[in-house]
């Protein structure tokens, strides 16, 4: 029981500061009914150094979800996971403009913990193709995670999108969030 929805607003003036003060308040009404949700956001390693020009580093409010992977050599340019809360404002507010710039940050509401919410986007990275070879599923890409909404089977988008309660990306400029049909307040 998945919608994707999107919004009409365009953003024009301030709009790293425009994502921030939405996807906020999502949350604010969000948690009025389900007071555990966090807010994460979901950080391409390789957009986020081609516009900064500086890696994102591990600590204990950013994750490489590349780590402890096959994938691990490449983690610095793979999808970072990064727990918002706990977060310095202006990195935050960093990742806001990013979003804006290129197709590079989504931001989720979930339950776990950054560990527990890791493990299981960690799940996620690997596909099998129809003849059996492995593929990686790049969902950390707003352009793909929205495709995959829309092409998956209910199994699929349940297992994919099951254990977020809604995730918002940049579609077009507009504001778009992938959730659960229940999750409007």
């Amino acid at each position: 029981m998945l919608a994707l929805r999107r919004s009409r607003r365009r953003y024009h003036r301030h709009p790293g500061v425009t994502t921030l003060i939405d996807v906020a308040g999502r949350l604010n009404q969000l948690q009025a009914h389900h007071p555990a949700l966090c807010l994460y956001a979901l950080v391409d390693g390789a957009q986020y150094e081609t516009h900064r020009q500086a890696r994102l580093i591990q600590n204990t409010t950013c994750y490489p979800l590349f780590t402890g992977t096959p994938d691990a050599a490449l983690a610095h340019a793979g999808p970072w996971l990064v727990d918002v809360a706990r977060s310095a404002p202006s990195f935050i507010e960093d990742l806001a403009a990013l979003e804006q710039e290129a197709p590079s940050v989504t931001w989720l509401f979930a339950v776990q913990d950054l560990g527990g919410l890791a493990q299981l986007l960690q799940l996620h990275l690997e596909t099998r193709l129809p003849d059996g070879r492995a593929a990686l599923l790049r969902f950390w890409d707003p352009r793909v995670l929205v495709k995959l909404a829309q092409i998956f089977e209910p199994a699929q988008r349940e297992a994919m999108f099951g254990h977020i309660h809604e995730w918002h990306l940049l579609l077009d400029g507009k504001r778009a969030i992938i959730g659960r049909r229940n999750a409007d307040v």
